[in-house]
């Protein structure tokens, strides 16, 4: 035991020059529980245990062959742990072979000396204290370093560095290298036919694929104009650790890249040029220049760190992904011959888009509405929410602009003369396939609004440019999303505000009182006039200073440029809220601003219409006028046309005219001279309107309109023929009533409304004649001798005048036109409140719409339209035959005492009895075939069912069925 402890101070000695810490082995090994112990993490468990290996029992085996340990109980480098302390120890130079256990021969040797020298390792360890260390603790543990290591000094580590850093041999093919890499390449490629590919620098082949992917031509890749791509100098030619087929690969999408860029150029060159251009096909050209700076510039700025070909195709992707699809887009914009063609076609590119990439998308979006800037630009102009540049759009130019045409208007005036007159009209062909119908007519009709107020009422403050800067409208662009769309609807009620307040200042009398003005020129003051020198030197030191700082990098020029730059190579953020569909756009992104600018425009025409230009006395001067509702003009002029017991007109020879204030044509008298002179007509209808209608002084006695009697130089030969027939019912179809409408009016009175009102009056006095005729068939007025044909004649053809002549009256157009006033009148109720006018949607076309349908009405009552001509055929007719009764009456009472023509007369009677009774029969017939009829199509669009008149008619003309009974 003391030559093992004697070897346990050496070996302790020893580890301590070494500065190394050995650890005891603790009882706790030799302890069945403690080897159990789950917390002892350094366990070693069943290390004392002999191997199964051997035959020897575990006793023998201790006994010759001790287990050592490093820490011995009660010691403090002791070698025996506590375990052994009663087991034999054999000598330290002896030498067992069959040991299993035995000490290292540097122990051994260490051993020894220690057993020599003792004193002296005693002396060594006294002499080093610091070096001692308490080993016989439970608590340290041997896996932890020991505290007295110095430790290393702190490195500066750098990812640069370590790719520096010297790298041995390695064992995998992977790992080796490009070159290795290439050779098996080379080794792999047994065709000794084919030249194997050339290597060429990875830096120099990356730079020419740049080069390439931004359109540009290389020494490896050149452009061929016959071919119009660019193709390949060398084609075998790769880089170290790239095969051959993935450099075709890579070399085919930047090729694809760089022709995509080229084409786009191309057009985008091309488009200024051309004699064709126009302002939305310069627009998109503009659009795809800067697409592809932006592009190129994004491929150029991130490809200077590229380190390889693969880093670089990693790039190109996303660029060639945008570009391809933007060269078919222009593939596909480039065949509209028009702007208008070309919106549409960018339009349905979004609505394909919509599914697509999120960048594509956005990027087709932004293109839209950059494209359709010009478009919209027009459309704010037109309706006065933009300043007009250029040439403005009027009648006065004669110049047609976008969807806005001016062209001559052919009218008829009183003379019956053609007249041209500049006129807007809306080219539906110019509008966009996007656009509804109903919103393209919103849009002229608002811009028409506006030109009359421009026109009729300068001083009105919408007029006034200054007033469009001041209330700040919003822009009329595309929005795609709903929280834009919000934003668009805030902006529109701020412009209502802001519109209703400089209405307000403006007062009723349409002057702006010039506060807003004064106000707004007052924040505008000099720079240098009118102030002190100090002052000025101030304001110079203020712009030398901001001119020295540095520039500022420049914004990018649109939207789609912004986009590009920011999410080429990053992903678009996903967006919770859905987006309205495309087919939504249009309306989403127009309709707030399109809507209350026209109902704005729409009621301030109406008003100015109402209380500025009298419409209401307009309207009710037609009506009385052409449609004979005034009977007092219905009386006079009778009197002047057909009352045989007034002063004639004729001229005759040796005989003075008389100067009695009846004078008149005398058509119901037995008269010979036909047609009458134009100085016989002014002599008859003279005073007859202006003393008849309503409001006939005004004006220094003149009517509105300039309403007066004239002749019509539009008739037909035939026409003509039937008004030289003094008899015919025809013969006074060459007198008219000329009315011009003035200017302000014209979009509600238009030329073609004023047809309608001449074809009325055209009947209408037709059927005063016959009339006046059918009231001569009295009892007194017929002979004394009258047969019983002639009294039932004048019986059944009086009544059957009276009928259609109550009808046309009462029914037909007194009736119909109540309804029209009953709605003015509403109308009219709703001026002063903007927003019930807005809600009844009242503009000048619809007055004319409104003022159409009732007179197609009146027409449809009379049997004027064009369906019913075969009707109104029958009616001439029957009034025709009653005109000849009627002069055959007057032959008869004028030549009463020649007996000779009395037989012929009587024949004549009957045959016109006979001929009359077979055509009311007929024409009775007929009334009841429509009356069985569903309603018409008028009715229907009205949106209820259109009242029968024609069973009103008939059951005027035949209640009792008398002309259906067969005689």
């Amino acid at each position: 035991m003391a030559g093992l402890h004697d070897v346990n101070t050496d070996t302790s000695s020893f580890f301590s020059d070494a500065r190394l810490k050995i650890p005891p082995l603790k009882k706790k090994y030799a302890d069945k529980d403690d080897e159990d112990d789950l917390s002892n993490l350094f366990a070693i468990p069943d290390f004392w245990r002999p191997s199964n290996w051997l035959a020897k029992s575990i006793e023998e085996i201790n006994k010759q062959n001790p287990l050592f340990s490093w820490g011995a109980e009660g010691t403090q480098d002791g070698l025996i742990s506590s375990q052994l302390q009663g087991h034999p120890t054999p000598e330290l130079g002896q030498e067992n072979d069959n040991a299993f256990f035995k000490l290292p021969p540097i122990l051994r040797d260490l051993a020894a000396q220690h057993a020599k020298a003792p004193c002296a390792d005693t002396a060594q360890e006294e002499d080093q204290p610091e070096l001692d260390h308490e080993l016989s603790s439970e608590e340290e543990d041997f896996w932890l370093l020991p505290d007295d290591v110095a430790s290393a000094k702190p490195q500066y580590k750098t990812w640069e560095a370590f790719e520096k850093t010297k790298e041995g041999p390695t064992s995998f093919i992977t790992e080796a290298g490009p070159a290795a890499f290439d050779s098996i390449i080379a080794a792999s490629n047994n065709d000794t036919e084919n030249k194997p590919p050339d290597i060429l620098d990875n830096s120099i082949y990356s730079a020419c694929l740049l080069t390439l992917s931004l359109g540009r031509s290389s020494l490896l890749f050149t452009w061929d104009s016959t071919q119009n791509s660019f193709t390949k100098t060398a084609p075998l030619l790769r880089t170290s650790g790239i095969t051959l087929d993935l450099i075709k690969a890579i070399d085919n999408l930047c090729l694809d890249c760089g022709n995509c860029t080229r084409h786009l150029q191309y057009y985008s060159e091309t488009a200024y040029s051309s004699p064709s251009s126009s302002p939305t096909r310069i627009a998109f050209a503009g659009v795809i220049a800067r697409l592809i700076t932006t592009v190129g510039t994004e491929l150029s700025t991130r490809s200077r760190n590229v380190r390889s070909i693969l880093q670089l195709q990693s790039l190109v992707q996303p660029v060639q992904t945008v570009l391809s699809y933007f060269k078919n887009l222009v593939q596909k914009v480039a065949t509209a011959k028009t702007d208008e063609a070309m919106l549409s076609a960018l339009f349905q590119a979004v609505q394909e888009a919509e599914y697509k990439d999120d960048l594509l998308r956005a990027a087709t979006n932004e293109v839209l509405r950059i494209v359709s800037r010009p478009w919209t630009d027009f459309v704010e102009e037109w309706i006065g929410t933009k300043v007009e540049e250029g040439i403005p759009v009027s009648k006065t130019g004669g110049s047609s602009k976008g969807f806005v045409k001016v062209a001559d208007k052919m009218w008829i005036d009183d003379q019956g003369c053609d007249l041209d007159e500049p006129e807007y009209f809306l080219d539906e062909s110019k509008m966009p396939g996007f656009v509804p119908g109903d919103m393209a007519e919103s849009i002229f009709e608002t811009g028409r609004n506006l030109r009359f107020l421009r026109e009729h009422h300068p001083e009105h403050p919408l007029a006034r440019v200054d007033v469009v800067e001041l209330t700040k409208p919003p822009r009329l662009e595309w929005e795609f999303e709903w929280e834009a769309i919000a934003r668009l609807e805030g902006r529109v009620e701020e412009y209502r505000g802001a519109v209703e307040r400089v209405l307000l200042a403006a007062g009723v009398g349409g002057e702006q009182t010039g506060d807003s003005k004064t106000e707004e020129s007052g924040a505008v003051e000099f720079s240098v006039f009118g102030k002190s020198e100090a002052e000025v030197a101030t304001n110079i030191l203020e712009s030398m200073k901001q001119m020295d700082q540095p520039l500022r990098e420049p914004p990018p020029a649109d939207d789609l440029a912004q986009l590009l730059k920011s999410h080429l190579y990053s992903p678009l953020s996903h967006k919770t809220a859905l987006s309205p569909h495309t087919s939504l756009l249009p309306l989403l992104s127009f309709s707030p601003l399109l809507t209350y600018q026209s109902a704005l425009l729409s009621h301030l025409t109406t008003t100015l219409l109402f209380t500025s230009h009298s419409l209401r006395s307009h309207l009710s001067l037609l009506n009385q006028s052409f449609l004979l509702s005034n009977g007092l003009l219905v009386a006079r002029l009778s009197s002047a046309l057909f009352d045989p017991d007034s002063s004639t007109t004729e001229r005759q020879k040796g005989v003075a005219l008389g100067g009695s204030s009846s004078m008149g044509l005398r058509l119901g008298s037995n008269r010979r001279t036909w047609p009458p002179a134009s100085s016989e007509l002014r002599l008859a209808l003279m005073g007859v309107l202006s003393d008849s209608l309503d409001g006939g002084g005004e004006k220094g006695g003149r009517l509105p309109g300039d309403l007066s009697f004239s002749i019509r130089h539009d008739l037909t030969p035939e026409e003509i023929d039937k008004c030289m027939n003094v008899d015919g019912l025809g013969a006074l179809d060459f007198l008219r009533l000329a009315y011009t409408t003035p200017p302000p009016l014209r979009a509600v009175i238009t030329p073609q409304v004023l047809a309608k009102y001449d074809r009325i009056s055209r009947l209408l006095i037709r059927v005063l004649r016959v009339l006046h005729a059918a009231s001569s068939f009295s009892t007194s007025g017929l002979p004394p001798d009258s047969e019983d044909v002639t009294l039932r004649f004048a019986w059944e053809a009086r009544g059957f005048v009276f009928a259609v002549a109550n009808y046309f009256f009462d029914i037909g157009i007194a009736k119909v036109w109540r309804r029209f006033e009953t709605w003015l009148d509403t109308i009219e109720a709703t001026l002063p409140d903007p927003a019930d006018s807005a809600r009844a949607g009242i503009s000048p076309e619809i007055l004319r719409q409104k003022q159409e349908a009732t007179l197609d009405s009146i027409m449809s009552c009379l049997l004027l339209r064009k369906r019913q001509q075969p009707v109104m055929a029958l009616l001439e007719e029957v009034l025709s035959l009653i005109l000849s009764f009627a002069r055959l009456v007057r032959i008869k009472a004028a030549d009463a005492h020649l007996e000779l023509h009395g037989q012929q007369h009587h024949d004549e009677e009957r045959d016109l009895y006979k001929r009359f009774h077979r055509k009311v029969e007929v024409f009775v017939t007929v009334l009841r075939g429509l009356s069985e009829k569903t309603p018409t199509a008028e009715g229907r669009r009205g949106g209820k069912d259109q009242e029968n008149t024609i069973e009103m008619l008939l059951t005027r003309l035949d209640l009792e069925g008398w002309y259906a009974k067969k005689r």
